[in-house]
């Protein structure tokens, strides 16, 4: 009876030290909303949170339904790209750190594989240079065409956020970019709870990149970064390890931002959905 006893007491001793455990490991994480406690980076947030506005003015800027864009079937054959960084917002309670950066680094990366590419920044970023922009991208994805999009900036549940604070969704992404035959498209997102749009925009020929998934922050980099974290690895990847491909990319990427969060002690969810046959070279 003692014999059995003693392993039940173990049992239970063991049992806690493993609840224990998981419980340190939980506690051990910043919380998303306070990052006080390091103050060398910053978070991403979700844009609802920071959104002040009425609600039934926040309904008004909600941008979901669209048509999708007619191909240009007289479009030049080419390479085209349309990258978006807002660091600066409407209201500088929600401006953020290397948004811009990260457009200016993804163009110069997109301007060497032989890209022509558009650029929206800050506060030229609206709504209204934003549905141009993209109808015009839209328009060109051809079969033949090679196209990529990058964003940069506030997310919140699958919208990005414009500068003028539209939220635009992923389902409007997917519907405008409907009627592509381009057999060889690459987005890029580095925001909050953007997830849906590696959804939403999935098709054939192409490679969707996503810093989150649909409840978790993107996070801008220290001074020495100047990027968003998931931005800066793209960029390493390329300019250091020399990836030509955007799948080795995206894996480097993502295996060192989580090996960052896991130091800083904050929750990522980095990912990328591919379906484009073979490897993707820019």
């Amino acid at each position: 009876m003692k014999t059995q006893k003693w392993i039940k007491l173990a049992f239970v001793a063991l049992a806690a030290g493993v609840i224990l455990q998981s419980c340190s490991k939980e506690e051990g994480l910043i919380p998303q909303d306070d990052l006080s406690v390091n103050p060398t980076f910053t978070v991403r947030p979700d844009f609802a949170t920071l959104d002040t506005r009425p609600a039934d003015v926040i309904a008004q800027f909600q941008v979901v339904e669209t048509n999708p864009v007619k191909l240009d079937a007289a479009a030049k054959a080419g390479k085209y790209a349309l990258v978006i960084g807002i660091s600066d917002y409407a209201g500088t309670a929600n401006d953020l750190q290397y948004c811009d950066d990260d457009a200016m680094d993804w163009k110069a990366e997109l301007q060497s594989e032989g890209y022509s590419v558009t650029s929206l920044l800050d506060g030229n970023a609206t709504k209204a240079a934003i549905e141009s922009a993209i109808n015009t991208l839209a328009s060109q994805s051809i079969a033949g065409n090679e196209i990529a999009f990058i964003y940069s900036g506030h997310g919140s549940k699958g919208n990005i956020i414009s500068a003028d604070l539209y939220y635009i969704s992923s389902s409007w992404f997917k519907t405008k970019f409907s009627a592509a035959t381009s057999t060889k498209m690459m987005f890029s997102f580095d925001a909050c709870q953007i997830g849906a749009m590696a959804t939403d925009l999935k098709a054939t020929g192409r490679v969707i990149a996503v810093a989150s998934n649909k409840t978790v922050y993107s996070y801008d980099g220290d001074a020495t970064m100047k990027n968003g974290v998931f931005t800066y690895y793209q960029m390493e990847g390329f300019s250091k390890q020399n990836y030509i491909y955007f799948e080795p990319d995206c894996d480097y990427a993502i295996t060192n931002m989580l090996a960052w969060a896991k130091k800083n002690r904050v929750r990522v969810a980095p990912s990328y959905s591919d379906s484009y046959a073979g490897y993707f070279d820019l």
